[in-house]
Formats: structure tokens, C-alpha cells, sequence
């Protein structure tokens, strides 16, 4: 049977997000006096922010720096970079109408701050058409733990067996298949490769019904 709800990774999968961090955290460093280049930003991606923050600063010898003050910095000019552009992926909108349509629930589940996800999906004018979101503050462990993807199907009220996740990274893949849900892998600029595993691989979601066949829905595609 096809599944009843599908549910997204955040970053990465709907939103191309990765300039909004590394621009975050340079703009909120520069406060300090301090540059950042790309490449060193860039850690931030696989790192959560307060992490990332507590390692920074402990390079610098700066030991009672206020991580949490600094981390709500860079956070604040995140949701601002969002609230003024929110890149989303080619696809994105006509997939989650269509999903609505054909009466499939919609959830988010990220590893980033719930603020985030509802600040793109509100400046995008998608907010109405996710049924839940989880974000990194509602579980106790990340991925690639299952909490988040089993916290999202207990609010949708929906097996695991009748959900499809997507997912753009390994540990996404992980997570989707520690919670025992069926997994697509979207690359967007990504080739497939050894981080796909066994998921099934999407190039984009550029073709709405080659996305809702890798999905398992071609048959519910509404009217």
C-alpha cells in the first residue's frame, strides 16, 4: 500500500540552507573582531551550533565566552536571512501541494531549530500545509538517533510501516531506518554514491511524478 504521510528532512531536502549558516556565523563573529572564512564556517554544517561555538572559542583560549549568548546571535541573524529569502528547492511547493491534495500527511523533522523550520515554511507560504514539525530542541538525541522521525510519526498518528522519509545525508538515512520507515535519498546537487546506502535515490524533485513514484505515491496523484 502506499504510505500515508511523508515526512522531510529540513535542511538540505526543502531548503537550500547552507549559505544562511556560514554567512550567520561569520556576520555574528566579525562582532568580535574575528574573520571566518568558507571553510571554516562550513564545519558548522555537521556541527550544532553550541558545538560548534564551545570548540571556537576554546581554540581561542577564551574559556568563559558566552556560547549561549553568542549562539543566539548567529541564530537571530539566521531567521532574519530566511524571513528576507528563503531558498527553497526547485520542486519543493508543487510536492508538498500535491502531497495536500492527495490527503497524505506532511512532516518536517530536523536537526536544526524549529524556529527555522517555520520561518522558511511561513516566508515560503507552505506553513499550512505541514501537518507537524520536530525540530532539534523536542527530541533527547539527534540524528542519526530515531527520536525525531518516531516523535513525528506518534503526532501524525501514523505507522511506520505507512511512512516514506527524504533524506540528503548518511545520517538522515540512519535515523529513517532506526525508526524502521522507508527511505528516499535526494541528492538536489548531489550524485548518488555510497552515502545513499540502500535508499532509493531522487536527482531533485524537478519531475512531479517521477518524485511521487520514488515516493510510492504515483497511484494517489490528485486530479
Amino acid at each position: 500500500m502506499s504510505p500515508t504521510a511523508v515526512l522531510f528532512d529540513f535542511d538540505g531536502v526543502i531548503a537550500d540552507s547552507e549559505n544562511y549558516h556560514i554567512a550567520a556565523w561569520q556576520r555574528t563573529l566579525v562582532r568580535m573582531g574575528w574573520e571566518l572564512s568558507d571553510e571554516a564556517a562550513s564545519a558548522a554544517l555537521e556541527m550544532d551550533d553550541h558545538d560548534f561555538a564551545a570548540e571556537l572559542f576554546a581554540r581561542r583560549g577564551l574559556a568563559d565566552a558566552d556560547v549561549d549568548g553568542w549562539v543566539r546571535k548567529k541564530q537571530d541573524l539566521t531567521v532574519e536571512m530566511i524571513q528576507l529569502h528563503p531558498r527553497i528547492y526547485p520542486g519543493v511547493s508543487d510536492l508538498i501541494r500535491a502531497l495536500k491534495k492527495a490527503r497524505v500527511k506532511v512532516a518536517v523533522v530536523s536537526t536544526t531549530w524549529r524556529e527555522n523550520v517555520e520561518t522558511f515554511l511561513k516566508a515560503a507560504g507552505l506553513a499550512d500545509l505541514v501537518a507537524t514539525i520536530v525540530g532539534k530542541e523536542d527530541v533527547k538525541a539527534l540524528k542519526p538517533a530515531p527520536d525525531g522521525y518516531l516523535a513525528a510519526l506518534k503526532k501524525l498518528k501514523v505507522a511506520a510501516s505507512k511512512a516514506v522519509v527524504v533524506e540528503d545525508s548518511p545520517r538522515g538515512l540512519a535515523a529513517a531506518e532506526a525508526a524502521g520507515v522507508a527511505r528516499v535519498a535526494v541528492g538536489h546537487r548531489r550524485g548518488p554514491g555510497d552515502w545513499t546506502g540502500d535508499a532509493r535515490f531522487l536527482a531533485d524533485f524537478e519531475s512531479l511524478d517521477e518524485t511521487l513514484e520514488a515516493l510510492g505515491l504515483a497511484e494517489r496523484k490528485a486530479p
